[in-house]
C-alpha cells in the first residue's frame, strides 16, 4: 500500500523567520505538493520565556507572503492538533509516563553545579564523560531533595549496548554508538518536554512520514530513533538539508544574507523569485533550467536531488533573479500595484498626490522598471519627484567642463523652441544639434544626463526628460551651468 506523503515545518516563535527556516519550508512543501501530500505547521513554543506570540505572527506573515500554504496547523486546524506544543502538554506526560512505567526513563536530582563539576572533573583527566546518574540517589536522599524544593528532570535511560543506524535521504548512511550518546533529558524541570522527546512524539502522532530538516539536527537524529524504538513506533524516513553558506563559505551574517524573510519583503524582493532562489540553494533540477515558476519547481522537485555540501548564498544572483522577474514575470498591472507602496514609503509623493497623477507616477515607474534590482530600488529615481536630489560629484568633475558647458547652453536654446517636448522630438533635435556642431552624441549626452539627474547611470535619457518635463531640464541645466561660471560646482 502506498504511503500517505506527511511533511511539516515546526519553527521556534523565539526570533525571525530566517532564510533558512524559509528553505527548510519550502523543501517541505515542494515535497508534498509533488507528491499530493499534506504540509503541517506545528510551533515549537515549549521555551515559554522565549516564545512569543508577536513571533508566531511573524511565522504565519512570513509564510503567507511566500505563497507556502500548509494543509494543517495555526489558522487552519486539523484531526492532528493542537499544533501548538505548549497545548499539548498532557501528551508528552502520558508518553513519558509510558517510559517511567517500563523502566525506560528515570528521574535525574542531579543540579547544574554537581553536573558541571562531574563533567569537569573528566575533562580534566582527559577522560570520555556522558552523564549517567540512574543509581547516584538512594530513595531516601531524592526525597530529601524534592522536600527541599528541588525539582527533577526527567531523563531517557540510553541502551548504552545498542548502535544505531539509519539512512538519511540526503548524506547516506549515519552510524552512532549508543555508549556515546548521555541519558538525555526527556522532560525538564519545568515540565515542559525537550526538543528530541516532543519532537517524535508529535511525529508519530501527527503522521509525518518524512522528517526533512536542517543538518544541525542530524546528530539528534540517533536520540529520536531510540525514542522511537522506546515506544515501539514506526521510524519516519529523514532528510537532513545542508548548511547555507555565505560567498565567504562562513556562517550567514546579518549582512551576507541572515535577514527576516519580511526584510526581504520590505526591500522589494518578489515572493517568486525568492522561491526561485530559495529552490536551488541545495537542490538541482539537472540540466542547466534556473529560472521556474512553482508549478516547474513542484513537477522536478525530489529529496535525491539535494547535494548533501554546504550551499552558497550569493546575493548578487537573488538581486539578478528578481530583476528578471520585475521584468519578465509579472505584467504591467501587477509590477504597478506592487511598486505603488515603494514610491510612497519613499517620500518624494504623498498617497494624495499619487492617485492627483497617478498616469505620470506609473511612467515613471515602468521607465525605471528594467533597472529595479529590487523594488525599493525606485528610491534612486528621486529626480523624477522634486529638485531637491544629491549630486555624484565624480560625475560632476567628469563632464562639468566649458566645452560641455558650453554646449549644454547652446543646446538649451534648441529645447526651448521645441514644439512638442516628447522623448522622439528631444532625440531627433539632439542628433540634428550634433550633426550641426560635428560631435558624437555622447557628447552632449553624457553632461546632459548628469546636470539633469545627477546621475551618469539611468533610464533613457530622452524619455526620461520628457517625465521631468522642459521647465525643470532646462532650470537643472541652466543652474549647474551657473554655478560652474560662478566657480560654486
Amino acid at each position: 500500500m502506498k504511503q500517505d506523503i506527511r511533511v511539516r515545518i515546526a519553527p521556534s516563535p523565539t526570533g525571525f523567520f530566517h532564510i533558512g527556516s524559509a528553505r527548510t519550508a519550502l523543501y517541505n512543501w515542494l515535497f508534498a505538493r509533488h507528491h499530493n501530500g499534506k504540509f503541517i505547521l506545528r510551533i515549537e513554543d515549549t521555551d515559554a520565556t522565549r516564545s512569543s506570540k508577536e513571533m508566531v505572527e511573524v511565522i504565519l506573515t512570513s509564510l503567507n507572503w511566500l505563497g507556502l500554504d500548509w494543509d494543517e496547523g495555526p489558522q487552519k486546524g486539523g484531526e492532528y492538533g493542537p499544533y501548538f506544543q505548549s497545548e499539548r502538554k498532557e501528551i508528552y506526560r502520558e508518553y513519558a509516563e509510558k517510559l517511567i512505567k517500563e523502566e525506560k526513563a528515570y528521574w535525574c536530582f542531579c543540579t547544574e553545579e554537581e553536573i558541571e563539576k562531574e563533567r569537569q572533573y573528566y575533562l580534566n583527566k582527559k577522560m570520555d564523560w556522558k552523564h549517567r546518574c540512574r543509581e547516584k540517589f538512594t530513595e531516601t536522599e531524592k526525597q530529601k531533595r524534592m522536600n527541599a524544593g528541588m525539582k527533577p528532570a526527567l531523563r531517557f535511560k540510553v541502551p548504552v549496548e545498542k548502535r544505531i543506524s539509519f539512512s538519511d535521504i540526503v548524506h547516506g548512511v549515519v552510524e552512532k554508538n549508543a555508549s556515546d550518546i548521555e541519558d538525555f533529558v526527556i522532560i525538564k524541570s519545568d515540565g515542559m518536554p525537550t526538543y528530541n522527546f516532543a519532537c517524535v512524539v508529535d511525529d508519530f502522532l501527527m503522521k509525518i512520514s518524512h522528517v526533512i530538516r536542517g543538518v544541525e539536527h542530524i546528530a539528534n537524529t540517533p536520540k529520536q530513533i531510540m525514542l522511537y524504538e522506546a515506544f515501539n513506533l514506526p521510524i519516519p524516513f529523514f532528510a537532513h538539508l545542508p548548511v547555507i553558506l555565505g560567498k565567504d563559505k562562513k556562517k550567514l551574517s546579518k549582512r551576507l544574507g541572515a535577514r527576516s524573510v519580511l526584510e526581504y519583503r520590505d526591500e522589494g524582493y518578489l515572493p517568486d523569485a525568492l522561491i526561485n532562489f530559495l529552490a536551488l540553494l541545495g537542490w538541482s533540477p539537472g540540466g542547466d533550467e534556473e529560472i521556474m515558476d512553482r508549478e516547474r519547481i513542484i513537477e522536478l522537485f525530489t529529496l535525491e536531488r539535494i547535494n548533501p555540501a554546504n550551499a552558497i548564498y550569493d546575493e548578487t544572483k537573488l538581486e539578478w533573479l528578481n530583476n528578471h522577474y520585475i521584468i519578465n514575470r509579472i505584467d504591467e498591472k501587477t509590477f504597478l500595484t506592487s511598486i505603488e507602496p515603494f514610491v510612497i514609503s519613499s517620500g518624494y509623493i504623498t498617497e494624495e498626490e499619487y492617485k492627483k497623477n497617478r498616469e505620470w507616477v506609473d511612467r515613471v515607474c515602468l521607465l525605471m522598471r528594467p533597472r529595479l534590482k529590487v523594488l525599493k530600488d525606485i528610491s534612486r529615481a528621486k529626480y523624477f519627484f522634486t529638485d531637491d536630489f544629491e549630486y555624484d560629484e565624480n560625475s560632476l568633475k567628469k563632464y562639468l567642463n566649458d566645452k560641455s558647458v558650453s554646449l549644454t547652453r547652446e543646446f538649451m536654446v534648441v529645447l526651448k523652441e521645441l514644439k512638442d517636448f516628447n522623448a522622439h522630438n528631444i532625440e531627433d533635435s539632439l542628433r540634428k544639434f550634433c550633426e550641426q556642431k560635428a560631435i558624437k552624441t555622447r557628447e552632449l549626452i553624457h553632461p546632459l544626463r548628469v546636470y539633469i539627474t545627477g546621475t551618469e547611470a539611468g533610464p533613457g535619457l530622452f524619455e526620461t526628460m520628457e517625465l521631468i518635463g522642459r521647465a525643470r531640464c532646462i532650470k537643472r541645466v541652466l543652474n549647474i551651468i551657473e554655478r560652474y561660471e560662478h566657480g560654486t560646482s
